[in-house]
């Protein structure tokens, strides 16, 4: 009974911060021998939050046929087992799934669980919501899902509930910019399981599995990376002892038959010395777990008891065994000083074997990426208003709940689209469920910005990209609201489904803006009863973080046709550039207004047959793997329709039964959209052929075998047609090991001119000799054997196969112009304006006590700055929030010509906030979660008062409590 009580105390008392003790501050002794491998058993579970089942029943162990788990168990058990023993350790990652617990298990286990974080006993790695995908993810996602999941840790746990411990083990290839994102967070090493098989081989053999990344050549940060010394994150072999595994256990009792205790530890040593035989010190981390393991943690620590019992209790074996975690094993390495081999470049992509190149997932399921990157937009919408409102965020708020929503599909199993279907669309419905609450929004800011104005009942239309918004689809009249995320003016076109040939509209100040009508495009893959017939393009100005109204009604003059399939080629024409098409509909070139220069390029549809299941490697969910180096062309001719106008000139165009799109030129604007609309896939009714489209772009820039591709949205990488930097490349897939992924943008380059293609959703891109080609979509009638067990086959809404909608910015200019231009218009386009309508017929009720452009809150932006993230936390500190700052120089020093804007600039944010008063502002870590001092780096030069020093880049995060939010 004494016991229990002496327990009960430290659990109750011991959680000051001075008092914590840290797991990387409670380390077990290594052995100080240098003969003398150290073994450190890494006890984790890597729970993905859905991928065969979904969140839900993954949690509460649902449908223990598919896979039988429940992590509510793991947590239970674990706490459990460490309880018995101070001298054990565990390592927990993805805070989703640990808040989800924390939430419903009972105050007991809770003071249990802190106290053995705190003890030292439980380390915290990884530390976002999720662990994120690395190729598909965008930057902008990654920093809101770890942000959520830091500061929940830290809010919860207190100092020992800051990750320093970077852990990527499942994701599928890694990125530059993640590991980037580490560095600039303070972490202290990164740790991962899959690298293309052929540089594993290298580093295998030179003892460098691992080494010291690079992270960016900008700020020169770098990070203790390390490889695994097995292809998976699992434990050796032999030596599982999870109810999910059928390894022998440890028997120690001499008078039974089955007694195996020489065995074992000779079966384990052999091992540890193989490991080590490849590694550059005499330190070994093996991972004591795998996916969903310790639903019964007391199998894996009475086991893992006795092989540090019996391998320590012989000395000659020259092995020392020790329960371990991830930082404590970085500390020992480290502390051996070896010499790290240096990385500057990435791992993508991944191949697990000659013909298994893990690029199909860059594009699998394009319809759910365009989703996490719409709703993307409103998470940064909506916590802007929440912060300039002060709408008191709470743990169930509805900015709350998206911020969670879109965290969750940032997973390496959700935004990739290598779930199974019903965990997608249970993806989907979370998602949408997060995003119907920025109505609620919405609302709440306008009503608490108008207290005197009457409810503004403002709705979202989800499906204005399909010309269908069911509330106004009978208005004549109606009011929309369009809101800025962005911290500069948005200048330019927005499309509103309208059922009339001719409208008027006007700006708050009710003056006319210009406008046209237009028939909406009608083709067969979109056929919907709730598609209206025409629709409005008109040319806005929005204010920086702020909205502006617009009203529409009914117009006399009848709008002009859309002229059909016109004989010989065809143009089409805005203030800067002119479209060229040949008398087959297909585009071929576009010309300089100004300087008069044509630039030829021709843009087609492709698709590849993919490996059917016949073969061992065939096309799925993960792979891309096609029956022949070419595509098969859509070479029938197109028909076009031709709409020209003072807002809009587009030219649409009919592939196809499964593809077409609109080639537009934006007013006022120097690039080209090109609107695809591909899909339904066909597929045969016996022996299906996997089908993958591409658009391939031809131009006549000289790139030779050299391309760049963006890193997680960020930085930029050079790739090398048929090449790679870390190894010997070997031609196994000529078409599958030539894509790399594209999260916002990719280009090609001469000496001359620049080709930048800016996308909507993570794509999958290989270029070659002024040839960029991007894939759209995919159905994939086979499993490609890597766990989903099922095929990419997206039925869609009607079962026919699902239809897909997107958007190409093309940016084709010399290499001055592309350098000055490209970054602004990555950062413009990657969060659209969002449109809200009130469609009471009387619209005086929504005027009256209004304003209907909201005031100036700030300057202007400059084009150099991005405003990242306003963000309430949910913490109030004497009655106020605090706020969560980020900004961002957008240019990056990765080219000659880009040296004229990669340069350090200085950030007055008094004089840009002019209406805030920033008394007091702490530098922060990227994650938000430290003191910037805490770090030991002195980044961010402060000039005077609020006056900082920002360099290419760089990403400046600053948290501090408002007085007038």
């Amino acid at each position: 009974m004494g016991k229990i009580l002496f327990l009960l105390f430290l659990i109750k008392f011991s959680y000051a911060e001075e008092a914590q003790k840290c797991a990387w501050d409670n380390c077990h002794a290594t052995d100080p021998d240098p003969n003398v491998i150290t073994a450190h058993l890494i006890p984790h579970t890597h729970d993905d939050l859905g991928w065969i089942k979904t969140v839900d029943q993954y949690f509460w162990g649902a449908k223990p046929e598919l896979v039988p788990v429940g992590v509510q168990y793991i947590y239970n058990t674990v706490v459990e087992e460490l309880m018995k023993n101070p001298e054990r350790r565990f390592s927990f990652a993805e805070t989703g799934f640990l808040w989800r617990w924390w939430t419903t298990t009972t105050d007991k286990n809770r003071e249990k669980f802190k106290y053995l974080i705190q003890t030292g006993q439980i380390e915290m790695i990884g530390g976002g919501w999720v662990q994120n995908d690395e190729a598909t993810s965008h930057y902008v996602d990654i920093l809101d899902q770890m942000t959520l999941g830091l500061y929940r840790l830290s809010h919860t746990f207190g100092k020992c509930g800051k990750p320093v411990t970077g852990w990527q083990i499942d994701p599928f290839g890694h990125s530059r910019e993640m590991a980037n994102i580490y560095a600039q967070m303070n972490y202290t090493s990164l740790y991962f399981a899959r690298i293309h098989y052929l540089e594993k081989e290298v580093r295998l053999k030179n003892k460098t599995l691992e080494f010291n990344w690079k992270a960016s050549d900008d700020i020169e940060s770098e990070i203790f990376t390390g490889a695994f010394f097995n292809d998976n994150y699992g434990p050796p072999e032999g030596f599982c002892w999870d109810s999910l595994c059928g390894d022998d256990p440890i028997m120690d009792n001499e008078e039974l038959e089955e007694y195996n205790v020489k065995e074992k530890v000779d079966d384990f040593v052999a091992h540890v010395k193989k490991q080590a035989a490849h590694q550059a010190t005499n330190q070994v981390m093996l991972l004591m777990g795998s996916d969903f393991q310790y639903t019964n943690a007391n199998s894996w620590y009475v086991n893992l008891d006795k092989l540090i019992k019996y391998v320590n209790a012989d000395e000659s074996k020259k092995v020392k065994v020790i329960y371990s975690t991830p930082a404590c094993y970085t500390q020992a390495v480290k502390r051996r000083s070896p010499k790290l081999s240096t990385k500057a470049d990435d791992f993508f992509p991944y191949a697990s074997g000659k013909h298994s190149y893990w690029t199909g997932y860059f594009t699998s399921r394009p319809a759910f990426k365009g989703m996490i990157r719409q709703a993307s937009s409103m998470l940064q919408l909506a916590k802007q208003l929440e912060a300039l409102a002060d709408l008191n965020p709470s743990i169930n708020s509805p900015v709350t709940r998206l911020k969670e929503a879109c965290g969750l599909v940032q997973h390496h199993d959700a935004v990739t689209g290598t779930a199974k279907e019903n965990v997608t669309r249970d993806y989907e419905k979370q998602l949408a469920r997060g995003i119907s609450g920025l109505e609620n929004v919405i609302n709440d800011y306008m009503d608490k910005l108008h207290p005197h104005a009457l409810k503004s009942n403002l709705i979202l239309c989800p499906l204005l990209n399909e010309t269908i918004c069911q509330p106004i689809s009978n208005s004549d009249e109606f009011a929309v609201v369009i809101f800025n995320s962005h911290a500069r003016y948005y200048n330019f076109t927005v499309r509103i489904p309208y059922k009339h040939e001719s409208a008027v509209v006007k700006n708050s100040k009710k003056e006319v803006i210009k406008s046209q009508v237009a028939e909406t495009f009608k083709v067969a893959q979109l056929n919907s009863t709730d598609q209206l017939p025409y629709e409005i393009h008109a040319f806005v100005s929005i204010p920086p973080l702020g909205y502006s109204t617009v009203f529409v009604s009914k117009g006399e003059r009848k709008v002009r046709k859309v002229k059909k399939n016109p004989s010989g080629n065809t143009t089409i024409t805005n203030e800067h550039l002119i479209a060229t098409f040949d008398n087959r509909g297909y585009l071929t070139s576009l010309q300089n207004r100004k300087t008069g220069l044509l630039k030829s390029i021709r843009q087609e549809f492709f698709f590849y047959e993919g490996i059917d299941s016949k073969d061992d490697q065939p096309s799925g969910a993960y792979i891309f793997r096609p029956k022949s180096q070419q595509p098969i062309a859509f070479d029938s001719k197109i028909e076009l329709e031709v709409v020209k106008g003072s807002v809009t000139n587009e030219v649409r165009q009919k592939i196809n039964p499964y593809v077409s799109q609109i080639v537009r030129l934006p007013k006022n604007k120097n690039y080209v959209e090109f609107e695809w609309i591909v899909g339904p896939i066909p597929k045969e009714f016996k022996n299906p052929v996997t089908k993958e489209f591409v658009t391939r772009y031809t131009t006549e820039i000289n790139s030779k075998s050299v391309s760049y591709t963006d890193s997680n949205g960020r930085q930029v990488m050079k790739r090398y047609f048929d090449g790679a930097t870390s190894f010997d490349y070997d031609d196994t897939e000529p078409v599958a090991g030539n894509y790399y992924p594209i999260t916002s943008f990719g280009y090609i380059k001469d000496d001359k001119n620049q080709f930048s293609v800016i996308t909507d959703r993570a794509q999958g891109m290989m270029a070659n000799e002024g040839v960029v080609e991007i894939m759209l979509h995919r159905r994939c009638f086979y499993d490609d054997h890597f766990g989903v067990e099922e095929a990419l086959d997206e039925p869609g809404k009607d079962g026919r196969g699902l239809v897909a909608k997107g958007k190409h910015i093309v940016l084709f200019t010399d290499l001055e112009e592309s350098a000055a231009q490209l970054r602004p218009l990555v950062a413009e386009n990657f969060h659209q304006p969002v449109l809200a309508f009130y469609n009471n017929s009387n619209l005086e009720k929504f005027e009256f006590n209004r304003q209907l452009e909201s005031p100036e809150r700030i300057h202007e932006f400059p084009p150099w700055l991005n405003f990242l993230t306003i963000e309430m936390l949910e913490n109030r500190v004497d009655g106020k929030n605090n706020v969560l700052l980020r900004f961002e120089h957008i240019y990056h020093n990765d080219s000659a010509e880009a040296a004229k804007y990669a340069v350090p600039q200085i950030l007055d944010l008094d004089n840009l906030f002019k209406s805030f008063k920033l008394d007091f502002l702490e530098k922060m870590t990227l994650g938000g979660n430290k003191k910037l001092l805490e770090t030991g780096k002195n980044r961010f030069i402060r000039k005077k008062g609020n006056v900082y020093e920002l360099h290419p880049s760089e990403i400046l995060t600053l948290m501090y409590v408002p007085n007038d939010f």
